[in-house]
């Protein structure tokens, strides 16, 4: 099974590792959990203008909640199929997403996984005040991502110090977690380089989301893990996990980045048990908004203070 369970400790060191329990997460507090409705496998999240846009990775469209996380409208990305969900062999597949500055607004760039080309291999960059969605050929980026990295699965992103950090999930048959440094063009973004996410070696997790805090120069990382050796494959869900990183712009700097703390969610609320966390946005310093797909087509959130 991929993802051994959570060690039965109160909290210990590994390679400067302190993973936490809940009982020594006393401030870590679920405020709400909501079920959205009828909208299928939220994969990654952003919150923008008090907003929150969601993308699942076989929907056609962005849900918008408000602050207040009510929905306010759902916004076409592909053309809707008879069912919920898009075909998975044909699906793009998008599974993390990002906050950019593009012609003098804020914009939403979206990344399809490159778990499977062609159809994997697009960007897709929304802008929120015109609506505008345009389709971004990622291929030969894509490509040169995969002479890096033996199976590409992009399933985090987020924009730390002026460059794309995309996060690239592991499985069974690959279990080691990546960061891809690259340029923040939008068009034509550049690999600079990679940083490997160190775990104890109890935990064969697979990152899932990730957000910056820059005001706190602080990481949000979320890990999942999933019954599966391959990048196309779903498998039996397993646990949930929020790993946190302070100090980020230093430490993005080494080849290795080891995580300050790493919390089974399912030992802060029953309510994360078998929930796939796979998107995460900061609305506050200690605020988090957490998106869910339990792979039956759901999309939970989670309104989690810390």
């Amino acid at each position: 099974m991929f993802g051994i369970s959570f060690l039965p400790i109160t909290s210990y060191t590994h390679h400067n590792l302190i993973i936490l329990s809940a009982r020594n997460m006393n401030n870590l507090k679920l405020v709400s959990h909501n079920l959205l409705d009828k909208y299928p496998s939220g994969s990654t999240v952003n919150y923008l203008n008090n907003r929150f846009y969601i993308m699942g990775d076989d929907a056609s469209e962005i849900i918008v909640l408000n602050k207040a996380l009510q929905e306010e409208e759902r916004i076409a990305v592909f053309t809707k199929g008879s069912s919920l969900r898009s075909e998975k062999k044909t699906k793009a597949d998008i599974e993390a997403s990002l906050i950019v500055s593009h012609a003098n607004a804020e914009c939403i760039l979206f990344f399809g996984s490159g778990s499977l080309t062609p159809h994997r291999d697009s960007a897709f960059l929304f802008n929120p005040i015109t609506k505008a969605i345009e389709k971004i050929d990622y291929s030969q980026f894509y490509y040169h991502l995969r002479s890096h990295f033996s199976q590409l699965n992009i399933e985090a992103a987020t924009l730390v110090n002026g460059h794309f950090l995309l996060g690239i999930r592991a499985n069974t048959s690959n279990p080691n977690n990546f960061l891809a440094v690259t340029s923040s063009s939008v068009f034509a973004p550049l690999y600079k380089r990679k940083i490997e996410i160190k775990l104890p070696s109890a935990h064969a997790i697979g990152i899932s989301g990730m957000d910056y805090d820059e005001a706190n120069d602080r990481l949000f990382i979320t890990f999942s893990s999933e019954d599966t050796s391959n990048t196309f494959d779903d498998g039996k869900v397993g646990d949930s996990y929020l790993a946190i990183v302070e100090d980020v712009k230093r430490k993005l700097a080494n080849p290795i980045l080891t995580p300050d703390s790493l919390i089974k969610l399912a030992d802060v609320d029953v309510a994360f048990k078998e929930q796939k966390i796979e998107g995460i946005t900061v609305i506050a310093s200690k605020q988090l908004l957490l998106v869910a797909d339990d792979d039956l087509g759901n999309t939970r959130i989670f309104n989690l203070n810390f």
